[in-house]
């Protein structure tokens, strides 16, 4: 009788186990989809799934659309941080073309002539699966008649490398953005270029 009670017990202690491990897993699936969240912005559903859009130009329009008024309801730090995120993206998707576009005329004359000459620097130093973007300062130039001017001070780092001391933080390297805004998501950008 004894050993019925111990088998009994034994697999009620089976079932506590696996029951505490599921639950442990969909935990640890919840952060992951979190982390995820916070790395990667949100995209537009057309972008994850194109081959679903039938009417391409429609949605297109719609996203643009959409995107604007997004954009317009936006503080201005917010905004501005929102459209370096989307050269970002642009870049992380393969889209360097997109990325390109943005970029000052004179800035690319000087530093990257072609897209691929872009393409091949964004490879090497922004396009990495843990890349992550911290704003360390926001200063906004100009005016109305010439456009808003902002500078940006960013680290680009990886996301999984352990936490940096103050000393190390110290010796970080800055990547300076300047973004000029002439009118809601009408704007263009340059960076600093590290050889």
């Amino acid at each position: 009788m004894s050993k019925i009670k111990k088998k009994s017990r034994k697999k009620n202690s089976n079932k506590k186990y696996i029951f505490l491990f599921v639950v442990t897993i969909i935990i640890m699936l919840a952060l992951l989809f979190v982390i995820l969240r916070f790395i990667k912005p949100n995209t537009q559903s057309g972008k994850i799934f194109p081959m679903l859009n039938n009417d391409n130009n429609s949605t297109q329009e719609n996203t643009e659309e959409s995107e604007d008024e997004e954009i317009k309801r936006l503080n201005e730090p917010t905004r501005i941080k929102r459209y370096i995120g989307i050269f970002f993206e642009n870049i992380d998707d393969g889209n360097y073309q997109a990325a390109y576009d943005k970029l000052n005329n004179e800035f690319k004359k000087t530093y990257f002539p072609t897209v691929d000459d872009f393409a091949q620097y964004a490879r090497k130093n922004f396009r990495k699966s843990t890349t992550g973007v911290v704003y360390k300062n926001i200063e906004r130039l100009g005016n109305n008649k010439t456009g808003n001017m902002y500078v940006l001070w960013l680290i680009i780092d990886d996301l999984l490398q352990p936490k940096k001391t103050e000393e190390q933080e110290e010796q970080t390297q800055y990547t300076n953005f300047v973004l000029i805004e002439y009118d809601y998501n009408n704007y263009e950008l340059s960076f600093s270029v590290v050889d």
